[in-house]
């Protein structure tokens, strides 16, 4: 065996050892912390009735097919106290901001237009208007249980608490990309779920987040919200929490071109990010957190890398005679992400096949997000038809 085969073999186990901690260990590790600390379950309230005020912020860019629908879920909210729905418009040239501006309903809604800015830019204008003690973040095409924002907000009567993230459920659809991304997210609530329990959450969906207005700062145009809110919250000394019982509803993409799209963006904002906070993934200044964010999201970014390495260490090992059945087994592998893939471009559901074509298709917009993020790309756009600028 030569050298360069039986570094190739080394690094192929390695990321097998990295694709098990991340997709199974870590997950783990982290519900035997939670027994063994008796991790707490967060249930709180504003008993003395004394609810703060609420600014629903909804950032759209043309969304005049759902702008109605979303205000009349909004306002068909169950909460105690003030409600504000503040819609801002960001360089919208379709109907929305008139479907916005003559929508009427039991919550005061003003509408913000700006310049054609991103979703962070325009966020950092509207925050400047908004006026709720606590303020909420969603998006055009998200639908919030009835209850939504009573759940969210009542989380903050502990003064600790600076961020709050919904159970966010994705609509049931056909098709092998739409199931996977439902066992995907299946396994990144119970990892919320755990880390919140631990004191050591530091992410949160920007379709369904709440956070205190005070805690907020201006947002880099190349970032999201989702990524920075939350640990903006914690580097201030204030916890995020994960809410189960704040339940709310959003869209899964079922076109891979869109979902491989939508990871490399979502990748580079996150990536980019996250190496604004040094101290946080410093694992002698910050332990938990650290463990959380680069097990959580850094690692998985970087584990993408596999996508590369076991096939060069599938190639050596066949080459070299060496460990021939693993070999072959990786073959089979692929050969079943590429039945998958057929399946997929043919509109067939094979559900094992579909399963490994699409955990190679988010892993592949994983790679391609931290290698556009590393190469200083800045992707200041937030929807699909934006494209990646």
């Amino acid at each position: 065996m030569t050298q360069i085969a039986s570094v190739a073999i080394l690094i192929f186990w390695a990321n097998v050892g990295l694709l098990a901690y991340i997709y199974w260990a870590y997950g783990a590790i982290l519900r035997i912390l939670v027994r063994l600390i008796r991790g707490r379950d967060h249930k709180f309230g504003f008993h003395d009735g004394a609810w703060p005020a609420v600014t629903a912020l909804l950032t759209v860019h043309n969304e005049e097919c759902q702008i109605e629908g979303r205000l009349i879920n909004i306002s068909e909210q169950i909460y105690p106290g003030e409600i504000e729905i503040l819609v801002c418009s960001d360089g919208s040239d379709d109907r929305t901001d008139e479907l916005a501006s003559k929508f009427h309903g039991p919550h005061s809604v003003r509408l913000l237009q700006t310049a054609r800015l991103g979703k962070s830019g325009a966020q950092n204008i509207a925050m400047r208007e908004a006026k709720g003690e606590i303020v909420v973040l969603t998006d055009a095409e998200t639908r919030f249980d009835a209850k939504c924002i009573y759940e969210m907000v009542s989380a903050f009567a502990e003064e600790t608490v600076g961020c709050i993230t919904a159970n966010l459920r994705f609509r049931n659809y056909a098709g092998a990309i739409a199931k996977n991304q439902g066992f995907y997210w299946k396994y990144e609530l119970a990892l919320r779920d755990l880390e919140s329990r631990l004191g050591i959450l530091a992410v949160a969906s920007g379709q369904a987040m709440a956070f205190r207005r005070k805690l907020f700062r201006e947002l880099p145009p190349f970032a999201g919200d989702d990524c920075i809110i939350p640990l903006d919250v914690v580097d201030q000394g204030y916890k995020v929490i994960h809410c189960p019982s704040a339940v709310a509803h959003d869209n899964t993409e079922r076109r891979a071109v869109r979902e491989l799209r939508s990871r490399i963006r979502m990748t580079a904002r996150n990536w980019t990010g996250m190496w604004l906070y040094p101290t946080l993934l410093n694992p002698v200044s910050k332990p938990g957190y650290a463990l959380a964010l680069w097990s959580h999201k850094l690692l998985r970014w970087l584990a993408s890398s596999c996508l590369i390495w076991l096939p060069c260490g599938a190639l050596a090992m066949f080459v070299t005679s060496t460990q021939i059945l693993t070999a072959y087994s990786f073959a089979i592998l692929a050969a079943i992400a590429g039945i998958g893939w057929w399946a997929d471009r043919n509109e067939k559901s094979i559900p094992i096949a579909g399963t490994v074509y699409s955990f190679c298709l988010a892993n592949l917009g994983f790679l391609l997000g931290v290698i556009r993020a590393i190469l200083g790309h800045r992707i200041t756009t937030y929807r699909l038809d934006d494209g990646l600028r």
